[in-house]
């Protein structure tokens, strides 16, 4: 069902979970959709709090973060994204953000999709990462169906009909109602996601937890 879901939405969200349990039930419902995976050997599992020293627009930062996809960068971003929420900011920022790019693709000029899917864009790490930048189309092709590569802020200089899309992306925004004790997956090769800017900055209490996750390869006999 979560799967289903999933696949048909772009994302899927579960409620009412125990928060004393959060890393086994980020995992285990990863585990339905994906198998769950790491990167850079970072854990698992990673608590997502605001901490000093990082970019603004980064897990640990504070700015708001605008859409992206995550791990742009990489040459095989993570399918799947899990997201936990511990604990919302009591300020009222901190918003988790999604929107769909199969309906804003939908949306554009046969001119703009040939562009994004045929120029190669140097996509470059954040500040907090030492990785060579990787250079794709924004746009490619999955079981014919498109996937999107996107991180417009760390761009350099993208030409307009990349700018044209990140201003569709931004008039095509889901709020997501996460609470504390909900969580929601989504595909990061469809959905872009971000947040609203966290109101009490480094001492905000908002709290979410992060899994990745990839296509799960069917057993054979």
């Amino acid at each position: 069902m979560l799967l289903q879901e999933l696949e048909q939405y772009g994302y899927v969200m579960v409620k009412d979970l125990d928060i004393k349990d959060a890393d086994n039930v980020l995992h285990e419902h990863m585990a339905i959709v994906g198998k769950p995976v790491t990167y850079m050997d970072l854990p698992i599992i990673m608590d997502l709090k605001p901490q000093p020293n990082f970019q603004g627009m980064s897990f640990a930062g504070t700015d708001k973060f605008h859409m992206h996809t995550d791990l742009s960068w990489y040459e095989n971003p993570p399918v799947y994204i899990g997201m936990f929420c511990v604990s919302m900011e009591s300020a009222g920022g901190g918003k988790p953000l999604l929107a769909d790019s199969w309906k804003i693709i939908n949306e554009m000029s046969d001119d703009d999709i040939a562009f994004l899917e045929n120029e190669l864009i140097a996509f470059a790490s954040p500040d907090h990462i030492e990785h060579e930048p990787y250079r794709a189309p924004i746009l490619s092709k999955r079981d014919g169906q498109y996937v999107l590569r996107f991180r417009y802020d760390l761009l350099d200089e993208p030409p307009a009909p990349v700018t044209q899309l990140f201003e569709a992306i931004n008039d095509n925004i889901i709020y997501v109602p996460a609470e504390a004790g909900s969580l929601f997956i989504f595909d990061n090769l469809r959905m872009l996601h971000g947040r609203t800017a966290l109101k009490a900055d480094l001492q905000s209490d908002r709290h979410f937890k992060r899994i990745y996750g990839e296509v799960k390869i069917p057993e054979t006999a």
